[in-house]
């Protein structure tokens, strides 16, 4: 057989691969229709094989191609030798072919952008999603990761709990997006301030924390803390204005300050609550007193809130005296806890951890009742009518409702609102003084009497004091003790007579303790006073035996 010689059989059949006429390929060979294969390159003529299997192209008559699998195979039979084909439409299966491929592609996009977005979720279940740092979750599982380095090592590791100051000023006045941007700028100046290898979270919302491991001195942690402190002498610059903020800072170290990450954290936060109480912009280390006040405090505060359930608090009474006569013509309701435990609670102690929690205003409420209901039980007695004075909190005083709870109250009681007063603070008024006016006025159209607290400690704007509808001001009691004493305090306490004189308010003074004390305000033509060289705050049993004693002087002096 010559080299290049076929044995391609000529085919007998092909009408079924389309609209090809029979005729125009019946008796051609496959080589001339449909086989690739140059002269030569045959697999079975030319190559030998016993097989060929494999995927062609056939050009239809109309010239289109279509897909097939051929099969070759040669026999021999009667001494002759034939190539047994047979011919199979593989456009079918490479359709399918080609949706797979696109599946799998799609697939793998789909299996990438899940990957992507399960990698998103895990940074923002560990991360800040404002700064980027390190949340809680992830600080502490750091930190309690340092902690057992620490052990084994036996270096210390500290905890810098950062608080900016001021921040909420800068939040409410140039809104909530400066105030962002402020925490990312912090967020920044602080990981350029610290070492790569200290670890930065954000865990509130303007509260930092930074974990310094590896402390071979205690000298160590202080030049940290100071180069933080002095990190934010630079201003910030936010929509093109510079601002200046610092920073309050409390350290707490391992394993002096705590053994867990928890305690460690608690004890660097009750050493910057202390020093933001000194003065702010500072760095104050945990101490044990620290430690053992702030569990006093929880303890307390866990107590105060079943307080007025089991009745363990009471008011106390403190006359208020005219400066001339020197008779009782008002009381100040003052709150007292007496504790099972702990004894007479100091007000100085509960009533901030009321405010703080929200308990004052229930208390409020409580002690508002509780006084009228006392003040019109007295008067039911025939003692003498006095006026009632009551503190109102912040927290009371920004209820919506106030006004109308002191007229429930009043009516329920039946006291003359002549015979209650109100005292607010400085603070109260220069909040939002449109709403201040309108409650303000709103409780003197009832008849109830308005007292500014402590005048003179704040702000003390006169521009204020000319617009509310006020009584009395109160002279606050560092002026009163600082009477001979010192001239500057005698100064102040002149001027605000002098003031509360010309716009035709009543003044009273707090903290009268000495007869000197006592002389210089009424020479001064200071109206009343309240302290301790008349009367100590006592139980409404004692006033009563007070106030029945002034009727039989006045009796004795009418004859």
């Amino acid at each position: 057989m010559p080299k290049h010689t076929r044995l391609c059989t000529p085919i007998q059949n092909f009408a079924k691969w389309g609209a090809t006429p029979a005729g125009t390929v019946t008796g051609r060979t496959c080589h001339s229709v449909l086989c690739p294969a140059e002269i030569g390159q045959c697999p079975i003529t030319d190559k030998g094989q016993t097989v060929d299997n494999s995927e062609r192209k056939m050009v239809r008559a109309d010239g289109s191609a279509l897909s097939i699998i051929k099969t070759a195979v040669p026999i021999e039979f009667d001494g002759k030798r034939y190539l047994i084909e047979s011919l199979i439409d593989n456009s079918e299966r490479k359709k399918i072919q080609q949706q797979l491929t696109e599946a799998n592609e799609s697939l793998r996009k789909e299996i990438m952008g899940r990957e992507k977005i399960q990698e998103k979720i895990q940074h923002l279940a560990f991360h800040d999603h404002l700064t980027g740092l390190a949340n809680r979750l992830l600080f502490t599982d750091q930190l309690n990761h340092g902690i057992a380095l620490s052990e084994r090592n036996e270096k210390m590791l500290a905890i810098l709990f950062l608080d900016l100051d001021g921040f909420k000023m800068i939040n409410d006045t140039m809104g909530h997006t400066v105030g962002d941007q402020l925490l990312v700028d912090v967020s920044h100046r602080l990981l350029h301030t610290v070492r790569k290898s200290d670890v930065v979270a954000r865990v509130g919302g303007d509260e930092f924390v930074i974990m310094i491991e590896n402390i071979e001195e205690p000298n160590t942690i202080q030049r940290v803390a100071e180069k933080v402190l002095n990190s934010f002498r630079e201003p910030f610059n936010l929509n093109n204005h510079n601002f200046f903020i610092t920073t309050s800072i409390g350290v707490a170290v391992y394993p002096e300050d705590g053994e867990n990450a928890d305690t460690l954290v608690k004890n660097a936060d009750i050493a910057m609550y202390k020093a933001k109480e000194k003065g702010r912009n500072q760095c104050l280390f945990c101490t044990p007193l620290m430690k053992t006040k702030a569990l006093e405090t929880v303890k307390l505060s866990n107590q105060l809130y079943g307080a007025l359930d089991r009745d363990e608090l009471e008011l106390y009474y403190q006359p208020q005296v005219h400066c001339t006569t020197g008779r009782i013509i008002g009381l100040e309701a003052l709150l007292r806890w007496k504790h099972p435990v702990f004894g007479m609670v100091s007000p100085a102690k509960f009533i901030p951890l009321a405010e703080q929690t929200g308990l004052i205003v229930t208390i409020g409420e409580w002690v508002l009742r509780t006084a009228c209901q006392q003040n019109k039980a007295w008067q039911n007695a025939g003692l003498p009518r006095v006026r009632m004075a009551v503190n109102l909190s912040v927290r009371q005083f920004q209820s919506p409702d106030i006004v109308g709870l002191v007229d429930a109250i009043l009516q329920e009681t039946g006291l003359d609102p002549n015979d209650l007063e109100l005292e607010i603070t400085e603070s109260i008024v220069m909040k939002e003084t449109a709403h201040v006016i309108e409650m303000l006025t709103a409780f003197k159209n009832k008849g109830v009497a308005i007292s500014i607290d402590d005048f003179g400690t704040e702000y003390s704007s006169l521009n204020y004091l000319k617009q509310l509808p006020v009584d009395k001001i109160k002279i606050a009691m560092p002026f009163v003790q600082g009477i001979n004493v010192s001239e500057k305090d005698e100064a102040i306490t002149k001027a605000i007579i002098v003031l509360g004189k010309s716009l035709g308010l009543r003044v009273i003074a707090e903290g009268v303790e000495t007869k000197n004390q006592l002389s210089f305000l009424t020479q001064r033509m200071c109206d009343e006073v309240q302290g301790f060289y008349h009367y100590k705050p006592m139980p409404a049993g004692d006033v009563e035996t007070i106030l029945k004693k002034q009727i039989h002087v006045v009796e004795k002096y009418l004859g």
